[in-house]
């Protein structure tokens, strides 16, 4: 599940059957309580905004994190970057563990490892040109300045469908497809080998989607990328992922291949966000998703979509439940299962 690389490059030592990527037992718990006296008063509040979380990614394949807003895909993936330090686990990335890296050793993996947010204008420095936005991070790591700069950065563009009359443009003078192409350029400027793409077209047009959806499946291809791919939708997961990893309450319902999530779903929660995707008849699935899912706080023993879920047991609250192996590759989160 889980450009091409130089001769001495680290990723040439991953095997093709051999992650890139492996996260292990990730968690990250945020405590809430206030101050003091609002502990005494009332105990700890803890959001668990991931629990325990694994998965493998393999080279050149993309991995759909999947589940409606405050499920814990976005912090998943700022875990991953150390953007967000992690509670506990492990985050293997080309053989080495980046949680526990010094802050210059993982200044030299972010080489290898690079994100786009939701947001490109949040994302893009509003004061620089687009030639310094992306340029910057190719003199940080390659220490390339002057006319070379410019060119490789004309370069970038002209992989992502913009021209070199876009090097001398301010942010606010590119519509918001523009600027998201121009965050894929910067991330791409230092070659990375895995990208993570945070919601990367919610906050475009819908005329626009389409396009930076096929832009990004193009360079994927051309480079030889590995990608994590973040949304709430099922069917842009479809489009993009080779795997998809559905969370909820910032645990991980099911895993597996694209094709056997969307046609053999056996989550509860899996078969309500089919059921609910635009286009589709009404259905009991359907309605399980109405209203806001639960926020993890203080979660109780047991299955975090139990409270919404039809098929729900006694014993669906009274432990920890097993990660289950149903078809090779293929995992869930269910006693029902």
């Amino acid at each position: 599940m889980y450009a091409d690389p130089q001769k001495e490059s680290p990723e040439a030592k991953i095997a093709d059957h051999e992650p890139l990527l492996r996260v292990r037992g990730l968690k990250k718990y945020f405590d809430t309580s206030g101050g003091v006296l609002s502990r005494l008063l009332h105990g700890r509040s803890v959001i668990k905004a991931v629990d325990d979380v694994s998965f493998d990614l393999l080279k050149g394949e993309t991995l759909a994190l999947v589940g409606e807003s405050g499920s814990g895909k976005s912090t998943t993936a700022r875990l991953i970057a150390r953007l967000t330090p992690a509670d506990a686990g492990e985050v293997i990335f080309l053989g080495r563990d980046t949680l526990r890296l010094s802050f210059n050793e993982m200044r030299r993996v972010r080489k290898s490892l690079q994100i786009v947010f939701q947001d490109p204008f949040a994302s893009l420095n509003p004061r620089m040109r687009v030639e310094e936005n992306i340029g910057r991070p190719v003199t940080l790591h390659f220490g390339i300045r002057g006319a070379a700069r410019r060119s490789k950065v004309a370069h970038l563009l002209g992989q992502v469908g913009l021209s070199a009359d876009h090097l001398g443009r301010y942010p606010n003078e590119l519509s918001g497809g523009q600027r998201q192409r121009v965050a894929i350029a910067r991330a791409l400027a230092t070659e990375p080998v895995l990208v993570l793409a945070d919601e990367p077209v919610s906050s475009l047009d819908v005329s626009i989607q389409a396009q930076v959806l096929h832009l990004l499946q193009d360079l994927k291809a051309r480079l030889n990328l590995s990608m994590i791919f973040i949304t709430h939708d099922l069917s842009v997961a479809e489009y993009m992922a080779d795997h998809i990893a559905v969370l909820y309450g910032g645990k991980l319902m099911e895993l597996g291949p694209t094709d056997e999530i969307l046609e053999r779903p056996r989550h509860p929660y899996t078969t309500a966000l089919l059921a609910a995707r635009p286009g589709l008849h009404r259905s009991a699935a359907r309605r399980l998703l109405e209203g806001e899912p639960a926020a993890p706080i203080n979660p109780p023993p047991g299955c975090r979509f139990v409270d919404r879920c039809p098929l729900r047991i006694a014993a669906c609250k009274e432990g920890d439940i097993p990660t289950l192996r149903v078809t090779p590759g293929h995992y869930v989160a269910c006693i029902r299962a």
